[in-house]
C-alpha cells in the first residue's frame, strides 16, 4: 500500500509541547501525531460499532505503556561512561558552593520570577546541586537528590530544554516524588552541553504553582545555561592547572 504524507501546522507553543511530550515518550513528534490520529480514528470507528477499533486502541496502549516504563528508568544517555567521565573531570561533584555559580541562579530566579533555581549536575545515581536557590530543608543542606527525584535526567536524555507547566498532570512525571518532597510543580530546564557534546546537567527554574513558560523565558534560560557552562569550564581549567 502506498504511503501518503501531509503537512500539519501548529503554533509555536503547541509544537514545543508536542516535542517535549514525544521526547519523554521516546518517539518522534511524527510518531506521536500518528498514534494520536490512529486513536482518534479508532474511537470514531468504535462509535460506529467496528470491532477492529478495539484492537487498534489496545495495540497503541501497549506500545505507550512500554514507552512509559522506559521513560521512568534512567536512560542510557545518563549512564554513558563518556558523559560521566567528563562530568567527574570537572571536579564539581560534592564541591562547596561558589558565588560565581550562585550569581547565575540568583539572576535566573530574578529574571524568570521563580522561587527556586538550580545548577544541577546529573551523576549516575543522583543529581548534585552545584548551586541551589530557594530549596527547602533538608535538600538545601544536602545539595543533592537521588535520580528518583530528578526531572533533569530527562533533559540529559533529550539534549533539549524541557518545559512543564504542571508536573502533576504530566503523563511521565506526575508520580515523581520531587512533586511531593521538593514542591516541583512547574519546571523549565536547559541543558549544559559541553564542546564534546556531553550533557552534564541543567540550569533549571522551578515554581511551586502551575505556570505557562513563554518562548522568550526558555530562550533566556538557555542563554543563562551557556553562562553556567562557561563557569564550569573555567572551574575545570583552574583546578586541572593546579
Amino acid at each position: 500500500m502506498p504511503m501518503r504524507a501531509t503537512t500539519v501546522r501548529f503554533s509555536e507553543d503547541l509544537w514545543q509541547l508536542l516535542e517535549d511530550e514525544s521526547t519523554l515518550q521516546g518517539i518522534s513528534a511524527a510518531q506521536f501525531v500518528r498514534d494520536a490520529t490512529i486513536v482518534r480514528l479508532a474511537f470514531l470507528a468504535g462509535r460506529r460499532g467496528d470491532s477492529d477499533s478495539e484492537q487498534s486502541i489496545e495495540a497503541i496502549s501497549e506500545r505507550a505503556a512500554r514507552r512509559h516504563e522506559h521513560a521512568r528508568a534512567p536512560s542510557s544517555s545518563v549512564q554513558a561512561p563518556e558523559r560521566l567521565d567528563e562530568l567527574h573531570r570537572t571536579l564539581l561533584l560534592d564541591s562547596p558552593p561558589e558565588d560565581s555559580f550562585d550569581r547565575l541562579t540568583r539572576l535566573t530566579a530574578t529574571v524568570l520570577n521563580v522561587p527556586v533555581a538550580l545548577v544541577s549536575l546529573v551523576d549516575h545515581d543522583r543529581q548534585f546541586f552545584k548551586s541551589c536557590l530557594g530549596l527547602q530543608q533538608p535538600w538545601a543542606s544536602q545539595r543533592q537528590t537521588p535520580l528518583s527525584h530528578s526531572f533533569c535526567q530527562h533533559v540529559v536524555q533529550s539534549r533539549r530544554p524541557l518545559v512543564i507547566s504542571d508536573a502533576r498532570e504530566h503523563p511521565v512525571l506526575r508520580d515523581n516524588p520531587a512533586i511531593r518532597d521538593l514542591g516541583v510543580i512547574a519546571y523549565a530546564g536547559a541543558p549544559l552541553i559541553t564542546p564534546n557534546g556531553h550533557v552534564l546537567g541543567t540550569l533549571c527554574a522551578i515554581d511551586h504553582e502551575p505556570r505557562h513558560w513563554t518562548a522568550e523565558q526558555v530562550e533566556i534560560l538557555s542563554n543563562l545555561a551557556g553562562s553556567v557552562l562557561s563557569e564550569i569550564q573555567l572551574h575545570a581549567a583552574h583546578h586541572n592547572q593546579g
